[in-house]
């Protein structure tokens, strides 16, 4: 089950990847078609407008796909953000309990989200929203995927509460984390 649970949070973290390289081939596209463009102004007085259609919706979506599709690689990895100022202050017991409550507010939080989006993806996709641009893309195809993220997220944070439960300790969550330490 192990394996299973990285592959599947290693396989999301890398289309979040793939996500961030779609915003780069789709901006740095339209700079060059912008600059093309510029230029042909410049040399021969005429502009053409050339333009990849909706390339900022298109960057958005992937914005949020990458962001959304590396929360349960990020938790697993433990390279969220986290203020470690009250925890620090109790002992080892405590410090067992407080991350215990943190990993089931996880849980809850990721749930509440996970069910939010999946009843936006439905309603998108039964009233046929599409979006606004050139391209009229529907809605549902670019929620249904943050949905997919939340739902990765959801089973990271079961899994931690499961090890914090179990174990009493989560590589995600860890007691100190190393790269605070060279500060």
């Amino acid at each position: 089950m192990r394996k299973s649970l990285d592959w599947l949070y290693k396989c999301s973290g890398a289309v979040a990847a793939l996500s961030l390289l779609m915003i780069m081939v789709v901006v740095f596209g339209q700079v060059m078609l912008n600059t093309i463009d510029f230029v042909a102004l410049s040399l021969f007085g005429k502009s053409y407008g050339f333009l990849i259609p909706s390339y900022a919706l298109f960057s958005g979506y992937a914005l949020g796909f990458a962001t959304f599709l590396s929360l349960g690689l990020g938790l697993r990895r433990a390279v969220h953000i986290r203020v470690t100022l009250v925890e620090n202050t109790f002992s080892l017991r405590g410090r067992r309990y407080s991350l215990t409550l943190v990993a089931l507010i996880g849980v809850l939080m990721g749930a509440l989200f996970t069910y939010s989006l999946a009843e936006l993806t439905y309603q998108s996709w039964d009233w046929g929203d599409t979006a606004s641009g050139l391209v009229r893309v529907p809605l549902w195809i670019p929620q249904l995927v943050l949905t997919i993220g939340a739902g990765i997220f959801t089973i990271a944070a079961v899994d931690t509460l499961i090890e914090m439960v179990r174990d009493k300790q989560s590589p995600a969550l860890r007691a100190t984390d190393p790269t605070e330490e060279g500060m």
